[in-house]
């Protein structure tokens, strides 16, 4: 049996390690952990982020996955697939431009609130960047999320950060 001091540590954002130094059977949530905290948007749109760049070039989610984990770790993401990811990101990140009643705005949360909700998101952010597949930090960021998306009365999460940002800002 191999000593704690043996085993290879995991820095910040990559994913979990056994005693070899392979992924530890938590490439797809890792990869959901790291999308979320990308795009930002909740779990279950980071899973669609991922099915639709593993759609793309024709593999599967695990597949993606799994190159994803071995990223950090120093071997680069293929082009081809790469490139799939940023555009199912891009596309998670389009918002529709005309959305009925939204040419003048309702009630506006105060700014003391936009930036308390801002601050709790950074946080959740950070933290599931820091830990991808741990569960309590996507919760964390959903919540976070969710609440910026009721303050700011937008449909995505990038949305509203975005939304959010600006209005402090102003």
């Amino acid at each position: 049996m191999k000593s704690r001091a043996s085993m290879p540590r995991a820095e910040a954002g990559s994913p979990p390690r056994d005693a070899r130094g392979t992924a530890a059977g938590v490439a797809v949530p890792w990869a959901v952990g790291m999308t979320m905290a990308t795009v930002p948007c909740s779990a279950r749109a980071a899973g669609r982020v991922l099915a639709a760049a593993a759609a793309r070039v024709r593999i599967s989610v695990a597949e993606l996955a799994a190159a994803m984990v071995a990223e950090p770790r120093g071997t680069p993401l293929p082009a081809l697939v790469g490139r799939a990811l940023n555009q199912a990101v891009r596309a998670a990140q389009a918002t529709p431009d005309a959305r009925p009643g939204r040419s003048v705005p309702g009630l506006m949360p105060s700014t003391e609130d936009a930036e308390r909700a801002l601050g709790r998101f950074f946080d959740a952010r950070l933290r599931l960047v820091a830990a991808p597949a741990d569960e309590a930090a996507r919760r964390a960021l959903e919540d976070a999320l969710y609440t910026l998306c009721v303050l700011m009365a937008e449909p995505t999460g990038h949305a509203a950060v975005v939304a959010a940002v600006q209005y402090t800002e102003s």
